[in-house]
Formats: structure tokens, sequence, C-alpha cells
């Protein structure tokens, strides 16, 4: 994460250092980190301080180049991050599942392309599970400070001097209220994309354009100094209960004022000495910490779930990213940013060929050693663990709920299932064996509670209120079709407890958001099962299947191809007492439900758990698709093998 060759200052190598070991700390899940993220941000001040420098002065003394400029931030950058591609992928292939391996050639190809944000974008969420499994996630990163490196030359280029200084403001602020914007409504696209992260880098540029002259900027740069210090290493640890924004701006001013201050005196002081040091190899020591972490998350089968490795296990890998961010640093970033300029466009083709050849491995890797998909059992993994949508995609519902055939196996069904995604997995089972034929009545995420839907992250207020007006809709077509006469309700519930989340709930007539609360819950779900009843159908809920957030097929897929799999539970079975403890309020939350609307729960349980843990495989199929969806062919055998259809003949009422 460098950019930029002035003299080296021992305060910025110091922030580097802070910055590289915040992120370190952070994906070891150090406990007393709350924020350590946090460290990317400075790297981003610091980037923007510095490129601007170096642009700044090559363009006052009419020397700068693209090529030249280009050239150099190539030879500082590529060499390093290629040595660490190609040993990620090298390990990636032996030890990734076949979904993450598909999604591993995706980042490989963004992270030579200067793409990896976009990719990871399109992959996952970054606060997501999945991000955890994923060896080049950093790569995003390093893709928005090459994007903006692109970018800049060209506009100090285009804009008069005199401008520069209002141009970098105007891009502050614009960039910054987008990023407040879309926080709000698209949370993973502020995260990864240049136009809500370029404030950041703007902000380094300011620092790099204005400085610290004038008695009275340099008194308030003095004042200040103490202050942001502090703010370094409080705000990481103990950041403020507000959007991360809020968090990021503090993290980036308190960066800044340390850049401006240019505090001599640190050169002399043992921990900015140290902290100096580790900040020279910080790019490195970026580069090489990730994909440790993630190919461990992959193989471990740990307490209290899959991929949370215990940590002794994490305090090891902290030790190997130091050793091999170290040696990275002094056996190939060190001697090749020595090495001698004489042939730019040698270097550049050079640079292009590694490019190919770093895109190609993957098929490279598949061409010699045998396909990725069939080193092991001859099984397509990765349509095993494709989304359980019941019939079809379409029937993931907008704002209502319109019949089409896609989202029935009968031209009058006698039975309707309504819910969110835990409803959807139900569907190939009961469409396989319910008499009468059945209708999909399914919004992903959103619970089958009438007057109460989630706010959370991409679930935003419009999205809760479409959710509403969906749930709604399902009330409206069960009154105008009385062929229908069962409704099964599903949901995984726990949304309706988590602190985390906001609930948009209806009460007489007005939406209000509010906190989450299992009583509102239980009111809302009563509600509805009243509306049900009173339109003269019969209702039944089924349960969520056993789960713990450990992601089952992910395991049992390593399990059945023999990969290294490490840690507690590498027979992939769930513990009971560990899936009653992480799912009690959910469990709570049923019985209470059961008491007070009379309505019979069905659950997996019984038929799933003995003693001791809940079965996660049965006659050679895995049941999961992840780490709490059924999968086609597990809904489809737990139906028939539990006779489901017969349990909800019995149960509704």
């Amino acid at each position: 994460m460098d950019a930029g060759k002035p003299p080296l200052r021992t305060d910025i190598q110091a922030l580097r250092g802070l910055a590289v070991l915040l992120v370190i700390l952070q994906h070891a899940r150090a406990g007393f980190i709350g924020a350590g993220w946090l460290g990317v941000d400075i790297f981003f001040v610091i980037s923007g301080f510095l490129i601007t420098s170096l642009l700044a002065r090559d363009i006052g003394h009419g020397r700068f180049r693209f090529a030249t400029f280009y050239f150099r931030r190539a030879k500082r950058l590529l060499p390093a991050a290629y040595v660490t591609f190609a040993a990620t992928a090298a390990a990636s292939f032996f030890l990734l599942d076949a979904g993450e391996w598909q999604d591993f050639t995706r980042q490989l190809a963004g992270a030579v392309s200067f793409t990896g944000n976009f990719v990871l974008l399109q992959q996952t969420g970054y606060f997501a599970g999945a991000a955890a499994l994923k060896p080049l996630l950093h790569v995003w990163s390093l893709a928005v400070e090459e994007q903006y490196y692109l970018l800049l030359p060209a506009a100090l280029l285009l804009v008069p001097r005199r401008g520069w200084f209002a141009g970098s403001l105007a891009v502050l602020a614009t960039s910054f209220a987008l990023c407040v914007a879309l926080t709000y409504s698209r949370p993973d696209a502020a995260f990864y994309l240049l136009p809500t992260r370029a404030w950041e880098l703007a902000i380094g540029s300011l620092a790099a354009l204005a400085g610290a002259q004038g008695p009275r900027r340099r008194r308030l740069v003095s004042l200040l100094f103490l202050p942001a210090l502090a703010a370094l290493f409080v705000v990481p640890i103990w950041p403020l209960p507000a959007p991360n924004f809020v968090n990021i701006a503090i993290v980036c001013v308190a960066t800044l004022v340390v850049i401006l201050r240019r505090h001599d005196e640190l050169q002399d002081r043992p921990i900015p000495n140290a902290l100096a040091a580790v900040g020279d190899a910080s790019y490195s020591l970026y580069l090489v910490h990730w994909p440790i972490f993630a190919l461990l998350n992959n193989v471990y089968a740990g307490d209290p779930s899959f991929g949370t490795p215990t940590p002794e296990v994490l305090a090891g890998a902290v030790a190997l990213a130091l050793l091999l961010g170290f040696a990275l640093y002094r056996g190939v970033e060190l001697p090749v940013r020595r090495l001698e300029a004489r042939s730019p466009r040698h270097w550049s083709l050079a640079a292009l060929a590694a490019s190919l050849c770093l895109a190609l491995l993957p098929l490279t890797l598949a061409a010699r050693t045998g396909t990725h998909a069939v080193r092991g059992p001859a099984i397509d993994y990765a349509w095993l663990r494709r989304d359980n949508v019941g019939f079809d995609a379409a029937c993931d519902g907008y704002r209502r709920l319109e019949y089409t055939m896609r989202c029935s196996n009968a031209a009058h069904p006698a039975t309707m299932i309504w819910g969110d995604s835990f409803a959807m997995h139900l569907v190939p089972g009961l469409a396989a064996s319910m008499p009468g034929g059945v209708l999909q009545a399914t919004k992903s995420a959103c619970g089958p509670l009438l007057g109460l839907a989630q706010i959370y992250r991409v679930y935003t207020r419009e999205f809760a209120e479409r959710c509403l007006g969906f749930n709604d809709s399902v009330i409206a077509y069960l009154a105008a079709h009385p062929e229908i006469r069962t409704v099964v309700l599903s949901s995984p519930f726990y949304e309706y407890f988590d602190p985390a989340r906001r609930m948009l709930h209806v009460v007489d007539g007005q939406a209000r958001v509010e906190s989450p609360d299992a009583d509102a819950a239980l009111a809302a779900l009563t509600a509805t099962i009243g509306r049900i009843r009173a339109l003269g159908r019969r209702v039944v809920i089924v349960a969520p299947p056993p789960g713990d957030g450990f992601d089952y097929t992910h395991c049992l897929e390593r399990k059945a191809r023999n990969r290294t799999l490490f840690g507690r539970f590498i027979d992939c079975d769930i513990p009971l007492a560990q899936y009653h403890a992480s799912k009690r309020r959910v469990l709570d939350f049923l019985q209470r439900i059961r008491a007070r609307a009379g309505v019979e729960v069905l659950s997996f349980d019984a038929f799933l758990c003995d003693a001791k843990a809940c079965r996660t495989e049965l006659d050679g199929t895995f049941l999961y698709r992840d780490d709490g969806h059924l999968s086609y062919d597990g809904s489809v055998l737990l139906a028939r093998r539990m006779h489901l259809d017969e349990l909800i003949a019995k149960a509704a009422r």
C-alpha cells in the first residue's frame, strides 16, 4: 500500500506500521481491536499524500512523463504482489473447495487488471461470512489505490495548478457525500468503490498541496497533534457507536494532522522506530497476511464454528504472516526496487507477460493436475451448493405476489408455502410430495409477518416497505383463491431478535422504525396466523433446520475430497448443545408462538438429531447448501424420509 518515493519520514513509516498491524490484528480476531480495518483508511490518506507530493514536484519541475510514472508504480507494486498471487494460487488450488476456487480465479483476474474491487463487489459483501474464505479479498484496497493513481496524473495536468486545491476539495466533498448516501442504501458499494473512497485519498492530496505553512496553521496543527495521535490508537480499539464513515473520518483527519505536523523528534523514540521498521515492510505484510488467514478459514473446522480457528492457531498465523511478509520485503520488494531502470519498455513487457501468466495460472494448474472439480469424487459440488430458490428464481417476490406457472406445480394448488428463503428451501421437497400441488409465495429476507419487516445493511427501508407490501399481497391473494386450503409458514426468525438490525413496524396504520423486539414479532406472527384462519384456511409453521453458523456443505465437500481439514468438528455434524445455545432465542420464540396462537410447529430436530449431534448428511446426500438452507436434494430427501406431507396434513389447523 505504497505510493511515491519522497525521502522516507519516520512518522509516515510509523503510521504505515500502525496501519498494517491494526489490519493484521483485526483479521486475527484480536479481542481488544474493535475496528482494526481502519488501518486501510490510514493507508489511503498516506497514499494520497505521497502520490500527490510526487506528482506536484515532477509537474512543477517540468519532468513528469506518464510512461515513467506508471513504470515506477509497476516496479514498486507488482513484483511483490505477483509473487504473492502466484503462491496463493498454487496453495488455493489444493485447499479451496470447488465454489471458492471458481471465485478465486475471478479474484485473480481482477487483481492483475486492477479491478479486484469490482469483482469482489459482485461476489460478496465484505461483511458477509463467505468473505472470510476468499484468499484475495484484500486486493479491493489495492485496486482502489491503483485506480486513483490512474486518474490523478491526468487530473493534475488538465487542471491549472491554481485550481488543484479547490479541485481536490471538490472531490473530497462529492465523494464523502456519496459515501454517506450509499452507506445507507448500498453499503457494499460504499465499501468497495473508488467514488466512495476517493475522499480519503483526497485528504492526503490536500495535505500535499496545502502543507502546514504559516504560523497560525502550524500552531493549529501542533495543538491537534496529541489528540490526533491518541485518536489513531484509541478509535481502532474503541470505535464510536456510529456509522462507519464517522470513525473513518476521525482516523483520516488524525492521519492528516500527524503528516502535517512532521514531528522529527519521533525518529529518536523506540516505539515510533519499531513501528517504522514494520512500516518499511507494510506493503509486503499486507499482501501476505490475508491469504494465510483466508486459507486457514477454509481448512479449519474449529470452535465455535467452521472457519473460526482457536486463539493459539490464529497467533501462529500472525507469526507466519510476519515471517513471510518480511521475507517478501527483503527477498523481492527491496531488491527489485533497487534495480536500475534502464529500459522501461522491457519492464513493461515483462509486467504484461506476468499479468497474463497469472491470469492463466488457474487453467494451467487444472490442465496439469486434472480439473479442480473432479479431483476426488466426480461430483459437481458447485451445483450441489447452488441457491435453493424453490421452483424458480422468478419466485423471489418483489412488491407483490403475482401468480405464475413457474411458481406452482398445479393449476389450482391446495397448499401455499409462505415466507423467506427458509420457505423457499422447503419447496422442492413439498412439491414432490404434497397432494394437490403447492404455490410458492416467497421473498428473500422477508419473513411471513404482517406489519413487520427488517432493515439491515442492503435491506434498506425501501426494501422493508416492499416486504410489507409483498406480505399484504399474499393475504389478498389467499382471500381471492379459496382452493388454497393449507398455508405453510417458515423463516429463520432470528432477525427479529438481532440488536444490530432495525424493524419497520406498522402500528395503527403508521410505519415506524424500531429496535428488534421478540414481543412485537410474536404479536405480528400471531396476527398473521389469525388473518389466515379468518379466511377459513389451516396453518402450520415449519421451523428452520438445526444450525449454528457452520457451513456444512463446505465441510462435507472437503471431507469427501480428503482436503486438509482440522479442528474439533471435522466430522461436519452439528453439536447439539452448541445448536441449542446458538438458537436458544429462536427455539424459545417458537415455543411461545405455539402456546399463544395454538399453532403446531414442525421441526427437523427429532429426525436429524440424537443426544449429541445433528446430522448434515444422509445416505450420501448433503442436506444443506450453506450454513442453514437445505439443498435441493436435501429438501426432497428429508420431505420423503420424514413424510413431511403427512405431518403437515395432521398438524395444520
